[in-house]
């Protein structure tokens, strides 16, 4: 064997090489036989029975979740007992089962949002199909989120024989994340089997990491109970964006009218979940910023010549330095009241990291997660602070400055380039 696994304490362990590994080299190999597929869920007695009824079935990993507790029920006349049986009982580092003493450290954090919405759709989806189907009722609410949770921590989309299906591999379900990736996984038609292909060398006795993808820490978090401290360019956060304080502000503003009809609906404030940085989700806020800041003639020229569908709208580009400078202020405003709800600063976030000041492994990470958050919605005060002053310049101490100051911060380079730098340029240059 190339493998063995190592346990860091209770809840934590890890996949590590036996020996010096070459890249390209196949280091773990699962038959078929030994993996538990959607399509084999669907066609056991339980999911027959909810297809049959019509019961709701919010997610496709709800399949896999009711086969596993088909198969656990069966304790060891089950072909996975062997593998269930080593599937952790609880989990403790994921959000859902969060005390009150976690979660108010994560006092401003969307992610308690995420972590309600998540434990109200499963909810939800349980009791769903114990309506439908009353004999589901032998397995408990908490028996269906303990599977679903076993499922979304483990599970590989696999293309089986043209088929697209999910599946519980194991032991490939036990390499931790890591970015860049080290390995690589894939199913394989003509080998009937599921392998893990290095793509660096590993060293003997180092641990071997799969690649859960690019992600904000919030899933990273939610989901797999987790978060990353280097993941700047990945997290997100949360922005309102309001017309409290504009001239639309007032219910009979002609401009909130022509403001609502456009949006297709009443128009008070909206919610935006955006990187630090200027790509397409930071665009569409800042569309609809643009959109909100225009004057009334502006309003009524775009109501004429611009039916769409508010997406459309919210992708709406530069209009001149005066409407961008107001759409700035919007944002800055918007990510200065989003730090405000926090209990803790940045700078002290740091420290308690800095310093280990934390109980456990659940208080580090919802420090790790309310920091990341923090400073996405520092950049954008920051950004916009600076975009506010640049568009005030000449086109030419513009261009100095982006000089001085290039390669400073990519992101906001984006948007130097993408916005301001036209926009001066059209002034200057009319």
């Amino acid at each position: 064997p190339d493998l063995y696994l190592r346990r860091y304490s209770q809840n934590h362990r890890g996949v590590h090489a036996l020996k010096e590994l070459e890249p390209q080299q196949q280091i773990l190999f699962v038959p078929l036989e030994f993996i538990m597929t959607s399509e084999m869920a669907k066609a056991s007695a339980m999911c027959k029975l909810i297809t049959k009824a019509k019961a709701h079935v919010e997610s496709s990993h709800t399949w896999l979740a009711v086969y596993l507790l088909q198969e656990r029920a069966k304790g060891k006349g089950s072909f996975f007992e062997p593998y269930i049986s080593i599937l952790p009982e609880s989990f403790p580092t994921i959000p859902l089962f969060f005390t009150d003493k976690y979660l108010k450290m994560l006092k401003g954090s969307f992610s308690l949002g995420k972590i309600a919405r998540r434990l109200e759709h499963l909810r939800d989806e349980y009791n769903a199909i114990v309506a439908k189907v009353p004999s589901f009722k032998r397995h408990s609410l908490q028996d269906f989120i303990w599977a679903r949770l076993v499922i979304i921590t483990r599970i590989f989309g696999i293309t089986v024989n043209g088929v697209k299906t999910d599946g519980l591999v194991p032991y490939a379900d036990m390499l931790n994340h890591k970015i860049p990736r080290e390995t690589a996984w894939c199913y394989n038609d003509d080998s009937q089997g599921f392998s893990i292909t290095t793509v660096t060398p590993i060293g003997r006795g180092e641990e071997v990491f799969d690649s859960y993808g690019r992600k904000c820490n919030h899933r990273f978090f939610v989901n797999y109970g987790f978060a990353l401290d280097d993941n700047h360019e990945d997290n997100e956060a949360v922005l309102t964006i309001t017309m409290d304080g504009a001239e639309a502000a007032t219910p009979r503003s002609r401009k909130r009218h022509i403001l609502g009809a456009l949006f297709m609906s009443p128009l008070s404030e909206r919610e935006f979940q955006v990187p630090a940085s200027f790509e397409e989700k930071t665009q569409r806020m800042f569309g609809f910023c643009r959109v909100c800041c225009m004057t009334e003639n502006q309003l009524l020229l775009l109501a004429d010549g611009q039916r769409e569908a508010a997406e459309t709208l919210e992708g709406t580009g530069p209009v001149n330095i005066a409407n961008e400078i107001k759409a700035l202020e919007m944002i800055k405003t918007a990510a200065k009241t989003a730090l405000e709800r926090f209990s803790t600063e940045i700078e002290s976030d740091e420290k308690l990291l800095e310093e280990k000041k934390y109980a456990d492994i659940n208080e580090r990470n919802c420090i790790v997660m309310r920091l990341g958050e923090k400073k996405v919605l520092q950049w954008f005060v920051d950004m916009a602070g600076r975009a506010q002053e640049m568009l005030q310049m000449s086109f030419y101490s513009f261009r100095s400055k982006c000089v001085q100051s290039m390669y400073e911060d990519r992101a906001f380079d984006v948007y130097s380039q993408k916005v301001i730098e036209p926009l001066l340029r059209a002034e200057r240059f009319p």
